[in-house]
């Protein structure tokens, strides 16, 4: 009698492969629909678009898009993946839905807003009212536009390559940084609340799967990270006690409702 040998396949006991198949089913995987990005084909999706709008690269840099070296090279197909700011960017300037840029940029099609000018809004007609200045002061507060907020972050990462600083400069620069920080992720999570409230969540975890893959900072305060843990909530990365899923749906549905209104 001969026995049976398979080789290269490791022997499990009951009792491991239970364990293993528990870990597996612990927590829902994200979607992953990553491909190799095509960047000539995505250059030529935005200069058809921003043609189609009748726009020159400088309107698409007045109107909150990249600055217009970037610009030249995303439509010559020469520029390295953009960062999640330039693709949001590319959005709010040529009127597309959110996440429409990084679908686009890894082998999709991007997704045009409704015509203004023909009804038919909705909270998914990002940009509407949009303020024609960077920075807008209104009776309730300071209104940042898209733009502004890209070169405030950008200015912010700059503080990283500043020389030995003292205790108390450093001090300073690190809270200045997690100023920043809550400004860019109040934008982030209003887009993933859009995202979610549209089905359109998987385009826009493309361009931020990395940033949500990563385990929550223990940086801030204890409502930096209760947003964290709620955007990852929202792009379906992190599943909470039953007390704050609670106020996670109720944070939701406010912000929905207030998007509608």
């Amino acid at each position: 009698m001969h026995s049976r040998k398979t080789e290269g396949t490791p022997k499990v006991g009951r009792r491991e492969g239970v364990r293993a198949g528990r870990s597996r089913t612990r927590r829902p995987q994200a979607p992953k629909v990553r491909r190799v990005a095509d960047t000539s084909r995505f250059g030529r999706l935005v200069q058809r678009r921003r043609q189609e709008l009748g726009m020159s690269q400088s309107d698409v840099r007045l109107a909150g898009g990249p600055s217009d070296l970037t610009l030249r090279k995303i439509e010559r197909g020469t520029t390295t993946r953009p960062d999640f700011v330039t693709l949001a960017k590319l959005d709010d300037a040529l009127r597309w839905m959110p996440g429409s840029a990084g679908r686009a940029f890894e082998g999709g099609d991007p997704t045009p807003l409704p015509d203004p000018h023909q009804g038919g809004g909705s909270a998914a007609t990002v940009g509407a009212g949009r303020p024609t200045q960077p920075i807008t002061a209104t009776e309730h507060g300071v209104f940042v536009r898209t733009d502004a907020l890209a070169d405030l972050t950008k200015k912010g990462r700059a503080l990283d390559d500043l020389p030995a600083l003292s205790k108390e400069q450093a001090a300073g620069v690190t809270e200045l940084r997690h100023a920043i920080d809550r400004l860019t992720r109040a934008w982030i999570v209003r887009q993933a609340e859009i995202a979610r409230h549209t089905d359109s969540l998987n385009d826009l975890i493309l361009v931020l799967d990395d940033h949500l893959r990563a385990p929550p900072s223990k940086a801030g305060t204890e409502q930096d990270q209760d947003d964290l843990r709620y955007l990852r909530w929202l792009a379906g990365y992190e599943t909470p006690n039953s007390d704050d899923a609670k106020r996670y749906e109720t944070r939701f549905s406010n912000a929905v409702e207030s998007g509608d209104s």
